[in-house]
């Protein structure tokens, strides 16, 4: 008589676990790649927001021949140092940084939940711009910064110069501080 020999159906235990482990391992490293990948997409996404909005308020500016006011606005439509909430563009003639006629010409919202901003304008917390474009006596800067992944901090120092426009410096090397020229270093608070 020949015996047959049996056909053996699924895997081992060995080999199921080893199969198993390898599984794990790959989920682990796209979670963490997919994490990064978000942070930096948000981090992009509001530093191009915010040079969108500037470029809005320089034009509003010049087609308007008027003064425009950029500011995160309080309850009672007062400008404050927080650029973590909404952010306002304005005409304001008469520079008071309240929206002239209570009418506010676009609304902003910068701030993600890995991303946080703050502006470095000497404590006004606001930026104008005259009717030919240039900045009306508010220079200052926003630094933006995103956490990622393991730790890493994303960092954009956004700095409007007297013509009206926006100098964007990046934290190439992810240790969340910028040397400025001039020596003078920004980090994330």
């Amino acid at each position: 008589m020949i015996r047959v020999p049996s056909r053996r159906n699924g895997f081992t235990l060995i080999e199921l676990v080893a199969t198993l482990a390898v599984i794990a391992l790959l989920a682990g490293a796209a979670s963490f790649s997919w994490s990064r990948l978000v942070a930096a997409t948000e981090h992009t996404e509001t530093v191009n927001q915010t040079q969108r909005m500037f470029a809005l308020a320089r034009s509003l500016a010049v087609s308007q021949t008027a003064l425009i006011t950029i500011c995160p606005l309080s309850p009672p439509n007062g400008c404050v140092d927080d650029w973590n909430q909404p952010i306002a563009i304005f005409r304001d003639v008469n520079n008071d940084r309240l929206p002239d006629d209570g009418l506010i010409h676009r609304t902003f919202s910068l701030a993600k939940p890995r991303t946080t901003l703050y502006s470095r304008t000497a404590g006004r917390g606001y930026f104008q711009l005259s009717a030919d474009g240039m900045s009306h006596g508010t220079m200052g800067s926003i630094v933006t910064c995103s956490k990622g992944g393991n730790g890493i901090k994303q960092l954009t120092y956004l700095a409007l110069n007297i013509a009206g426009r926006l100098r964007v410096l990046k934290d190439e090397n992810l240790d969340g501080t910028i040397t400025l020229p001039w020596g003078t270093k920004i980090s994330c608070q």
